[in-house]
Protein backbone atom coordinates (compact mmCIF):
# COMPACT_ATOMS: atom_id res chain seq x y z
CA UNK A 1 0.00 0.00 0.00
CA UNK A 2 2.85 2.37 0.90
CA UNK A 3 4.67 1.73 -2.38
CA UNK A 4 1.53 2.58 -4.34
CA UNK A 5 1.20 5.83 -2.41
CA UNK A 6 4.81 6.74 -3.13
CA UNK A 7 4.41 5.86 -6.82
CA UNK A 8 1.24 7.95 -7.02
CA UNK A 9 2.87 10.96 -5.41
CA UNK A 10 5.91 10.50 -7.66
CA UNK A 11 3.74 10.65 -10.78
CA UNK A 12 2.09 13.82 -9.50
CA UNK A 13 5.44 15.52 -8.89
CA UNK A 14 6.74 14.21 -12.22
CA UNK A 15 3.87 16.08 -13.88
CA UNK A 16 4.64 19.18 -11.83
CA UNK A 17 8.28 18.98 -12.94
CA UNK A 18 7.30 18.51 -16.57
CA UNK A 19 4.92 21.47 -16.43
CA UNK A 20 7.37 23.62 -14.46
CA UNK A 21 10.19 22.94 -16.90
CA UNK A 22 8.02 24.30 -19.69
CA UNK A 23 8.11 27.68 -17.99
CA UNK A 24 10.65 30.15 -19.35
CA UNK A 25 14.17 30.18 -17.96
CA UNK A 26 14.30 32.05 -14.60
CA UNK A 27 16.00 34.97 -16.34
CA UNK A 28 13.19 35.18 -18.90
CA UNK A 29 10.60 34.62 -16.18
CA UNK A 30 11.91 37.52 -14.10
CA UNK A 31 11.94 39.73 -17.21
CA UNK A 32 8.36 38.81 -18.12
CA UNK A 33 7.17 39.39 -14.55
CA UNK A 34 8.92 42.76 -14.48
CA UNK A 35 7.20 43.83 -17.71
CA UNK A 36 3.88 42.66 -16.31
CA UNK A 37 4.52 44.62 -13.13
CA UNK A 38 5.23 47.75 -15.17
CA UNK A 39 1.89 47.37 -16.95
CA UNK A 40 -0.03 46.82 -13.72
CA UNK A 41 1.60 49.88 -12.17
CA UNK A 42 0.52 51.96 -15.17
CA UNK A 43 -3.04 50.65 -14.96
CA UNK A 44 -3.19 51.19 -11.19
CA UNK A 45 -1.87 54.73 -11.50
CA UNK A 46 -4.37 55.55 -14.26
CA UNK A 47 -7.28 54.17 -12.21
CA UNK A 48 -6.16 56.05 -9.11
CA UNK A 49 -5.42 53.07 -6.86
CA UNK A 50 -4.25 54.16 -3.40
CA UNK A 51 -3.96 52.98 0.18
CA UNK A 52 -3.09 54.35 3.60
CA UNK A 53 -1.16 52.75 6.43
CA UNK A 54 -1.99 53.70 10.03
CA UNK A 55 -0.60 57.13 10.94
CA UNK A 56 0.94 57.44 7.48
CA UNK A 57 0.08 59.70 4.53
CA UNK A 58 -1.91 58.24 1.66
CA UNK A 59 0.15 56.28 -0.84
CA UNK A 60 -0.64 56.03 -4.54
CA UNK A 61 0.48 53.49 -7.12
CA UNK A 62 3.46 54.79 -9.07
CA UNK A 63 3.36 54.50 -12.84
CA UNK A 64 6.74 52.98 -13.66
CA UNK A 65 6.27 53.50 -17.39
CA UNK A 66 6.02 57.28 -16.94
CA UNK A 67 8.98 59.63 -17.28
CA UNK A 68 9.34 59.95 -13.52
CA UNK A 69 9.01 56.19 -13.08
CA UNK A 70 11.82 55.62 -15.57
CA UNK A 71 14.00 58.19 -13.81
CA UNK A 72 13.38 56.52 -10.44
CA UNK A 73 14.30 53.11 -11.86
CA UNK A 74 17.47 54.36 -13.57
CA UNK A 75 18.64 56.15 -10.43
CA UNK A 76 18.40 53.05 -8.27
CA UNK A 77 18.64 49.96 -10.49
CA UNK A 78 22.41 49.52 -10.28
CA UNK A 79 22.44 50.00 -6.51
CA UNK A 80 19.55 47.51 -6.23
CA UNK A 81 21.73 44.90 -7.95
CA UNK A 82 24.90 45.71 -6.03
CA UNK A 83 23.12 45.67 -2.67
CA UNK A 84 21.06 42.53 -3.42
CA UNK A 85 21.72 40.46 -0.25
CA UNK A 86 23.10 37.19 -1.69
CA UNK A 87 25.43 38.82 -4.21
CA UNK A 88 28.50 39.95 -2.27
CA UNK A 89 28.10 37.22 0.35
CA UNK A 90 28.34 34.41 -2.16
CA UNK A 91 31.13 35.91 -4.27
CA UNK A 92 33.34 36.44 -1.20
CA UNK A 93 32.62 33.06 0.37
CA UNK A 94 33.16 31.18 -2.89
CA UNK A 95 36.80 32.30 -3.06
CA UNK A 96 37.79 30.33 0.03
CA UNK A 97 35.37 27.50 -0.62
CA UNK A 98 36.76 27.19 -4.15
CA UNK A 99 40.25 26.65 -2.75
CA UNK A 100 38.99 23.99 -0.34
CA UNK A 101 37.04 22.30 -3.13
CA UNK A 102 39.85 22.28 -5.69
CA UNK A 103 42.32 20.98 -3.14
CA UNK A 104 40.08 17.95 -2.58
CA UNK A 105 39.49 18.80 1.09
CA UNK A 106 35.70 19.05 0.92
CA UNK A 107 35.16 15.90 -1.10
CA UNK A 108 37.63 13.82 0.89
CA UNK A 109 36.39 15.04 4.28
CA UNK A 110 32.79 14.25 3.36
CA UNK A 111 33.82 10.88 1.94
CA UNK A 112 35.52 9.87 5.20
CA UNK A 113 32.92 11.43 7.50
CA UNK A 114 29.88 9.58 6.13
CA UNK A 115 31.61 6.22 5.71
CA UNK A 116 29.52 4.62 8.45
CA UNK A 117 26.50 6.97 8.42
CA UNK A 118 23.10 5.34 7.98
CA UNK A 119 20.32 6.64 5.76
CA UNK A 120 18.21 8.16 8.53
CA UNK A 121 21.22 9.46 10.43
CA UNK A 122 22.69 11.30 7.43
CA UNK A 123 19.36 12.80 6.38
CA UNK A 124 18.36 14.03 9.83
CA UNK A 125 21.85 15.43 10.49
CA UNK A 126 21.80 17.47 7.28
CA UNK A 127 18.32 18.79 8.09
CA UNK A 128 19.36 19.74 11.62
CA UNK A 129 22.50 21.50 10.38
CA UNK A 130 20.40 23.27 7.75
CA UNK A 131 17.89 24.62 10.26
CA UNK A 132 20.60 25.68 12.72
CA UNK A 133 22.76 27.27 10.00
CA UNK A 134 20.45 30.30 10.03
CA UNK A 135 22.26 31.35 13.20
CA UNK A 136 25.17 32.36 10.97
CA UNK A 137 23.22 33.90 8.11
CA UNK A 138 23.82 32.68 4.58
CA UNK A 139 26.49 30.08 5.36
CA UNK A 140 24.03 27.21 4.95
CA UNK A 141 23.34 28.10 1.31
CA UNK A 142 26.99 28.54 0.46
CA UNK A 143 28.54 25.67 2.41
CA UNK A 144 25.98 23.11 3.58
CA UNK A 145 24.00 22.59 0.36
CA UNK A 146 27.05 21.72 -1.78
CA UNK A 147 28.37 19.56 1.06
CA UNK A 148 25.07 17.68 1.24
CA UNK A 149 25.33 16.86 -2.47
CA UNK A 150 28.84 15.47 -1.92
CA UNK A 151 27.74 13.50 1.13
CA UNK A 152 24.90 11.84 -0.74
CA UNK A 153 27.17 10.94 -3.66
CA UNK A 154 29.68 9.41 -1.24
CA UNK A 155 26.85 7.41 0.32
CA UNK A 156 25.69 6.17 -3.08
CA UNK A 157 22.53 8.30 -3.00
CA UNK A 158 21.13 10.95 -5.34
CA UNK A 159 22.98 14.28 -5.01
CA UNK A 160 19.74 16.14 -5.80
CA UNK A 161 18.13 14.43 -2.81
CA UNK A 162 20.96 15.83 -0.70
CA UNK A 163 20.42 19.27 -2.21
CA UNK A 164 16.68 19.10 -1.54
CA UNK A 165 17.17 17.95 2.05
CA UNK A 166 19.70 20.66 2.88
CA UNK A 167 17.69 23.36 1.09
CA UNK A 168 14.57 22.34 3.02
CA UNK A 169 16.42 22.75 6.30
CA UNK A 170 18.20 26.00 5.48
CA UNK A 171 15.36 27.87 3.73
CA UNK A 172 12.24 26.00 4.83
CA UNK A 173 13.28 26.33 8.46
CA UNK A 174 14.46 29.93 8.26
CA UNK A 175 12.83 31.07 11.51
CA UNK A 176 13.20 27.89 13.59
CA UNK A 177 16.20 28.02 15.92
CA UNK A 178 17.59 27.16 19.32
CA UNK A 179 19.52 30.44 19.45
CA UNK A 180 18.67 34.09 18.93
CA UNK A 181 19.36 35.32 15.40
CA UNK A 182 19.42 38.62 13.54
CA UNK A 183 15.90 37.87 12.29
CA UNK A 184 14.63 37.69 15.89
CA UNK A 185 15.97 41.16 16.62
CA UNK A 186 14.94 42.86 13.38
CA UNK A 187 11.45 41.36 13.21
CA UNK A 188 10.81 42.18 16.89
CA UNK A 189 11.77 45.77 16.15
CA UNK A 190 9.33 45.98 13.25
CA UNK A 191 6.62 44.38 15.40
CA UNK A 192 7.27 46.94 18.14
CA UNK A 193 6.82 49.81 15.69
CA UNK A 194 3.51 48.34 14.52
CA UNK A 195 2.38 47.60 18.10
CA UNK A 196 3.10 51.20 19.11
CA UNK A 197 0.40 52.39 16.71
CA UNK A 198 -2.11 51.17 19.32
CA UNK A 199 0.03 50.82 22.45
CA UNK A 200 2.86 53.40 22.43
CA UNK A 201 4.48 52.16 25.64
CA UNK A 202 4.79 48.44 24.77
CA UNK A 203 7.69 46.60 23.13
CA UNK A 204 8.13 43.15 21.59
CA UNK A 205 11.02 41.04 22.90
CA UNK A 206 13.37 39.31 20.43
CA UNK A 207 12.58 36.18 22.49
CA UNK A 208 8.81 36.55 22.13
CA UNK A 209 8.63 33.34 20.06
CA UNK A 210 11.63 31.53 21.52
CA UNK A 211 9.90 28.52 23.14
CA UNK A 212 7.81 27.72 20.09
CA UNK A 213 10.57 28.24 17.52
CA UNK A 214 12.97 26.06 19.56
CA UNK A 215 10.42 23.22 19.59
CA UNK A 216 9.90 23.82 15.85
CA UNK A 217 13.48 22.70 15.15
CA UNK A 218 12.68 19.20 16.37
CA UNK A 219 9.41 19.12 14.42
CA UNK A 220 10.96 20.24 11.13
CA UNK A 221 13.87 17.80 11.37
CA UNK A 222 11.51 14.90 12.07
CA UNK A 223 9.00 15.83 9.37
CA UNK A 224 11.69 16.70 6.84
CA UNK A 225 13.53 13.42 7.39
CA UNK A 226 10.39 11.37 6.72
CA UNK A 227 9.45 13.42 3.65
CA UNK A 228 12.97 13.21 2.24
CA UNK A 229 13.44 9.46 2.67
CA UNK A 230 9.90 8.27 1.97
CA UNK A 231 8.74 10.64 -0.77
CA UNK A 232 11.48 12.79 -2.32
CA UNK A 233 14.46 10.47 -2.55
CA UNK A 234 12.67 7.44 -4.10
CA UNK A 235 11.59 9.64 -6.99
CA UNK A 236 14.96 11.34 -7.48
CA UNK A 237 16.90 8.05 -7.28
CA UNK A 238 15.49 7.07 -10.67
CA UNK A 239 17.48 9.77 -12.46
CA UNK A 240 21.04 9.79 -13.76
CA UNK A 241 23.55 12.24 -12.35
CA UNK A 242 27.02 13.45 -13.10
CA UNK A 243 29.76 12.89 -10.53
CA UNK A 244 32.53 15.47 -11.15
CA UNK A 245 35.87 13.71 -10.95
CA UNK A 246 37.49 16.17 -8.54
CA UNK A 247 34.91 15.49 -5.84
CA UNK A 248 36.59 12.31 -4.58
CA UNK A 249 40.12 11.20 -3.83
CA UNK A 250 41.43 7.69 -3.32
CA UNK A 251 41.86 6.92 0.40
CA UNK A 252 45.56 6.90 1.23
CA UNK A 253 47.96 7.55 4.10
CA UNK A 254 49.01 10.87 2.53
CA UNK A 255 45.43 12.07 2.12
CA UNK A 256 44.48 10.97 5.63
CA UNK A 257 47.47 12.84 7.03
CA UNK A 258 46.56 15.94 5.02
CA UNK A 259 43.00 15.71 6.31
CA UNK A 260 44.19 15.57 9.95
CA UNK A 261 46.45 18.60 9.51
CA UNK A 262 43.79 20.59 7.62
CA UNK A 263 41.21 19.59 10.22
CA UNK A 264 43.44 20.86 13.01
CA UNK A 265 43.89 24.16 11.17
CA UNK A 266 40.13 24.40 10.54
CA UNK A 267 39.23 23.79 14.20
CA UNK A 268 41.98 26.12 15.43
CA UNK A 269 40.83 28.94 13.15
CA UNK A 270 37.21 28.58 14.26
CA UNK A 271 38.31 28.39 17.90
CA UNK A 272 40.37 31.58 17.52
CA UNK A 273 37.44 33.43 15.92
CA UNK A 274 35.00 32.26 18.61
CA UNK A 275 37.40 33.18 21.41
CA UNK A 276 37.99 36.60 19.88
CA UNK A 277 34.27 37.22 19.46
CA UNK A 278 32.98 35.80 22.76
CA UNK A 279 35.70 36.70 25.27
CA UNK A 280 35.21 39.96 27.14
CA UNK A 281 38.25 41.73 25.71
CA UNK A 282 38.49 39.83 22.43
CA UNK A 283 39.48 41.80 19.32
CA UNK A 284 36.23 40.73 17.61
CA UNK A 285 34.01 41.13 20.69
CA UNK A 286 31.07 43.55 20.17
CA UNK A 287 31.03 46.76 22.20
CA UNK A 288 27.67 45.64 23.59
CA UNK A 289 27.73 41.89 24.38
CA UNK A 290 23.94 41.75 24.03
CA UNK A 291 24.23 42.85 20.40
CA UNK A 292 26.33 39.91 19.13
CA UNK A 293 23.74 39.14 16.40
CA UNK A 294 24.35 42.62 14.96
CA UNK A 295 28.09 42.77 15.57
CA UNK A 296 30.91 43.16 13.07
CA UNK A 297 31.80 39.47 13.30
CA UNK A 298 28.32 38.48 12.13
CA UNK A 299 28.25 41.11 9.38
CA UNK A 300 31.66 39.97 8.17
CA UNK A 301 30.96 36.26 8.57
CA UNK A 302 31.25 35.48 4.80
CA UNK A 303 34.83 36.81 4.87
CA UNK A 304 35.65 34.68 7.93
CA UNK A 305 34.07 31.62 6.29
CA UNK A 306 36.10 32.23 3.16
CA UNK A 307 39.27 32.65 5.20
CA UNK A 308 38.78 29.46 7.25
CA UNK A 309 37.91 27.29 4.25
CA UNK A 310 40.63 28.85 2.09
CA UNK A 311 43.35 28.38 4.72
CA UNK A 312 42.28 24.79 5.43
CA UNK A 313 42.10 24.05 1.71
CA UNK A 314 45.61 25.37 1.10
CA UNK A 315 46.98 23.29 3.95
CA UNK A 316 45.27 20.15 2.65
CA UNK A 317 46.37 20.86 -0.91
CA UNK A 318 50.06 21.35 -0.11
CA UNK A 319 50.27 18.48 2.39
CA UNK A 320 48.50 16.04 0.03
CA UNK A 321 50.48 17.24 -3.01
CA UNK A 322 47.43 18.52 -4.93
CA UNK A 323 48.82 22.07 -4.72
CA UNK A 324 52.47 22.66 -5.56
CA UNK A 325 52.72 26.36 -6.33
CA UNK A 326 50.92 29.70 -6.02
CA UNK A 327 49.31 29.36 -9.45
CA UNK A 328 47.35 26.31 -8.28
CA UNK A 329 45.60 28.46 -5.65
CA UNK A 330 44.85 31.26 -8.12
CA UNK A 331 43.47 28.74 -10.61
CA UNK A 332 41.24 27.25 -7.90
CA UNK A 333 39.76 30.67 -7.09
CA UNK A 334 39.29 31.45 -10.77
CA UNK A 335 37.55 28.14 -11.42
CA UNK A 336 35.22 28.62 -8.44
CA UNK A 337 34.16 32.13 -9.44
CA UNK A 338 33.73 31.13 -13.09
CA UNK A 339 30.84 28.88 -12.02
CA UNK A 340 28.81 31.88 -10.84
CA UNK A 341 27.87 33.16 -14.30
CA UNK A 342 24.29 31.85 -14.22
CA UNK A 343 23.89 32.96 -10.62
CA UNK A 344 24.94 36.54 -11.44
CA UNK A 345 22.60 36.68 -14.43
CA UNK A 346 19.62 35.49 -12.41
CA UNK A 347 20.49 37.81 -9.52
CA UNK A 348 20.47 40.86 -11.79
CA UNK A 349 17.00 40.22 -13.16
CA UNK A 350 15.67 39.13 -9.75
CA UNK A 351 16.96 42.30 -8.12
CA UNK A 352 15.29 44.44 -10.79
CA UNK A 353 11.94 42.71 -10.33
CA UNK A 354 12.04 43.22 -6.57
CA UNK A 355 13.19 46.82 -7.00
CA UNK A 356 10.39 47.69 -9.41
CA UNK A 357 7.86 45.98 -7.12
CA UNK A 358 9.08 48.23 -4.30
CA UNK A 359 8.90 51.35 -6.49
CA UNK A 360 5.34 50.58 -7.61
CA UNK A 361 3.81 50.53 -4.06
CA UNK A 362 1.71 47.52 -5.09
CA UNK A 363 2.81 45.44 -2.08
CA UNK A 364 1.27 47.90 0.37
CA UNK A 365 -1.97 48.04 -1.62
CA UNK A 366 -2.23 44.23 -1.60
CA UNK A 367 -1.58 44.01 2.16
CA UNK A 368 -4.14 46.72 3.02
CA UNK A 369 -6.88 45.20 0.86
CA UNK A 370 -6.39 41.74 2.34
CA UNK A 371 -6.37 43.18 5.85
CA UNK A 372 -9.66 44.93 5.13
CA UNK A 373 -11.08 41.66 3.83
CA UNK A 374 -10.19 39.89 7.07
CA UNK A 375 -11.85 42.66 9.08
CA UNK A 376 -15.07 42.37 7.05
CA UNK A 377 -15.20 38.57 7.44
CA UNK A 378 -14.97 38.90 11.26
CA UNK A 379 -12.95 35.67 11.59
CA UNK A 380 -11.48 34.89 15.00
CA UNK A 381 -9.29 32.37 16.85
CA UNK A 382 -7.42 29.51 15.20
CA UNK A 383 -9.09 30.03 11.81
CA UNK A 384 -7.72 33.58 11.75
CA UNK A 385 -4.24 32.30 12.64
CA UNK A 386 -4.35 29.73 9.85
CA UNK A 387 -5.44 32.38 7.34
CA UNK A 388 -2.59 34.65 8.44
CA UNK A 389 -0.07 31.81 7.95
CA UNK A 390 -1.47 31.05 4.49
CA UNK A 391 -1.46 34.70 3.45
CA UNK A 392 2.14 35.14 4.64
CA UNK A 393 3.14 32.00 2.74
CA UNK A 394 1.57 33.23 -0.50
CA UNK A 395 2.94 36.77 -0.21
CA UNK A 396 6.40 35.34 0.54
CA UNK A 397 6.46 33.71 -2.91
CA UNK A 398 6.43 37.18 -4.46
CA UNK A 399 8.47 39.20 -1.94
CA UNK A 400 11.35 36.96 -0.83
CA UNK A 401 12.87 39.03 1.99
CA UNK A 402 11.24 38.47 5.42
CA UNK A 403 12.30 41.93 6.58
CA UNK A 404 10.73 43.65 3.59
CA UNK A 405 7.61 41.51 3.80
CA UNK A 406 7.07 42.11 7.52
CA UNK A 407 7.80 45.82 7.08
CA UNK A 408 4.86 45.94 4.67
CA UNK A 409 2.56 43.60 6.56
CA UNK A 410 3.12 44.62 10.19
CA UNK A 411 1.73 48.19 10.13
CA UNK A 412 -1.43 46.86 8.46
CA UNK A 413 -2.00 43.47 10.04
CA UNK A 414 -0.79 44.01 13.61
CA UNK A 415 -3.38 46.69 14.56
CA UNK A 416 -6.16 44.81 12.74
CA UNK A 417 -5.39 41.46 14.36
CA UNK A 418 -4.78 42.96 17.80
CA UNK A 419 -8.29 44.40 17.67
CA UNK A 420 -9.52 40.94 16.59
CA UNK A 421 -8.09 39.49 19.81
CA UNK A 422 -4.76 37.96 18.71
CA UNK A 423 -1.70 38.74 20.87
CA UNK A 424 1.29 40.31 19.13
CA UNK A 425 3.57 37.30 19.69
CA UNK A 426 1.03 35.02 18.00
CA UNK A 427 0.64 37.38 15.03
CA UNK A 428 4.40 37.51 14.64
CA UNK A 429 5.03 33.77 14.82
CA UNK A 430 2.19 33.04 12.36
CA UNK A 431 3.91 35.35 9.90
CA UNK A 432 7.25 33.64 10.50
CA UNK A 433 5.83 30.20 9.72
CA UNK A 434 4.33 31.40 6.45
CA UNK A 435 7.50 33.27 5.58
CA UNK A 436 9.60 30.11 5.98
CA UNK A 437 7.65 27.33 4.28
CA UNK A 438 7.41 28.82 0.78
CA UNK A 439 11.01 30.03 0.49
CA UNK A 440 11.89 26.68 -1.08
CA UNK A 441 9.30 26.95 -3.90
CA UNK A 442 9.49 30.68 -4.65
CA UNK A 443 10.86 31.62 -8.08
CA UNK A 444 11.83 34.98 -6.58
CA UNK A 445 13.89 33.54 -3.73
CA UNK A 446 17.23 35.32 -3.43
CA UNK A 447 19.40 32.19 -3.57
CA UNK A 448 17.50 30.54 -6.43
CA UNK A 449 20.36 31.16 -8.88
CA UNK A 450 22.88 29.49 -6.60
CA UNK A 451 20.62 26.49 -5.93
CA UNK A 452 19.86 26.03 -9.63
CA UNK A 453 23.54 26.31 -10.57
CA UNK A 454 24.39 23.67 -7.94
CA UNK A 455 21.68 21.32 -9.24
CA UNK A 456 22.95 21.68 -12.80
CA UNK A 457 26.40 20.50 -11.76
CA UNK A 458 24.84 17.06 -11.25
CA UNK A 459 21.93 17.15 -13.68
CA UNK A 460 22.56 19.41 -16.65
CA UNK A 461 18.90 19.68 -17.68
CA UNK A 462 17.66 20.71 -14.21
CA UNK A 463 15.32 23.69 -14.44
CA UNK A 464 12.86 25.60 -12.29
CA UNK A 465 10.31 22.78 -12.52
CA UNK A 466 12.92 20.32 -11.25
CA UNK A 467 13.51 22.42 -8.13
CA UNK A 468 9.83 23.08 -7.44
CA UNK A 469 8.87 19.41 -7.83
CA UNK A 470 11.67 18.40 -5.42
CA UNK A 471 10.79 20.99 -2.80
CA UNK A 472 6.99 21.02 -2.93
CA UNK A 473 6.60 17.92 -0.68
CA UNK A 474 8.74 19.62 1.99
CA UNK A 475 6.82 22.90 1.65
CA UNK A 476 3.42 21.23 1.98
CA UNK A 477 4.47 19.05 4.92
CA UNK A 478 6.12 21.94 6.77
CA UNK A 479 3.09 24.18 6.23
CA UNK A 480 0.59 21.62 7.53
CA UNK A 481 2.60 20.26 10.45
CA UNK A 482 4.09 23.57 11.62
CA UNK A 483 0.71 25.35 11.52
CA UNK A 484 -0.90 22.43 13.33
CA UNK A 485 1.76 22.61 16.04
CA UNK A 486 1.05 26.34 16.48
CA UNK A 487 -2.70 25.85 16.82
CA UNK A 488 -2.25 22.98 19.32
CA UNK A 489 0.44 24.91 21.23
CA UNK A 490 -1.73 28.02 21.67
CA UNK A 491 -5.35 26.81 21.72
CA UNK A 492 -5.07 23.29 23.18
CA UNK A 493 -2.00 23.26 25.41
CA UNK A 494 -2.14 27.03 26.10
CA UNK A 495 1.65 27.19 26.41
CA UNK A 496 3.53 30.52 26.15
CA UNK A 497 5.18 31.19 22.80
CA UNK A 498 8.26 32.80 24.27
CA UNK A 499 9.74 35.05 26.90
Amino acid sequence: MHSKTVEGSASIFDRIEKWGNKLPHPVSLFFILTVGLLLVSAIGSYLGWSYQLPDQPEQTINNLISEQGLRNWLSGSIQAFISFPPLGIIIIAMIGIGIADASGLIGYAVQRAIKHAGTWQLTSTILLLGVLSNIVGSVGYIVLIPLACRAYIAAGRSPLAGLATAFAGVAGGTHATFFITTYDIVIAGISTSALNLLHPDLTVSPLANYYFLSASVILLVAVGTVVSIKFVEPRLSRGEYRNPQHLSLTPSTENDRALKVAGAVFISAIGLILFSALSENGWLAPANPEQLARSEVIKGLPILVSFVFGLSGMVFGFVSGKFRREQDIIKACEQSLSQLGLFLLIMFFASQLIFTFKLSNLAGLLAVNLSDMLAVLSIEGPVLVIILVLFSAVLNIFMGSPVVQWSVMAPVFVPTLLLAGLPIELIQVAFRIGDSVTNIISPLFGYLGLILATAQQYQGHAKLGTLVSMMLPFSMAFLIMWTSLLVIWVYVLEWPLGI
